[in-house]
């Protein structure tokens, strides 16, 4: 991990996991994808279902819940094993 990302994921990594991954997983991508595939749904269609939409909230929400817990992992480890290792003492 480059020390740019390592300050970046610093600074990010205070939020905690909890609001990471609601922030990142749940709104952003589980919202972002919701608007997506109801807007295509709108244009091909020119209508769209509120159950459809609803069904669409939940499953991406918790798509997004689980990558974004991933990626927390992921990063995490990475931001880990980037930071410097302490100094062996000798006896």
């Amino acid at each position: 991990m480059s020390k740019e990302k390592m300050n970046k994921w610093g600074q990010t990594r205070r939020m905690g996991k909890a609001k990471y991954v609601m922030y990142y997983g749940v709104l952003l991508w589980g919202v972002s994808f919701t608007i997506l595939t109801t807007a295509v749904e709108w244009m091909t269609q020119q209508s769209f279902t509120g159950s459809w939409l609803t069904i669409r909230l939940l499953v991406f929400s918790v798509l997004g819940f689980f990558i974004a817990n991933f990626g927390w992992e992921r990063k995490e480890k990475q931001w880990i094993s980037s930071q410097p290792k302490p100094a062996k003492k000798q006896h």
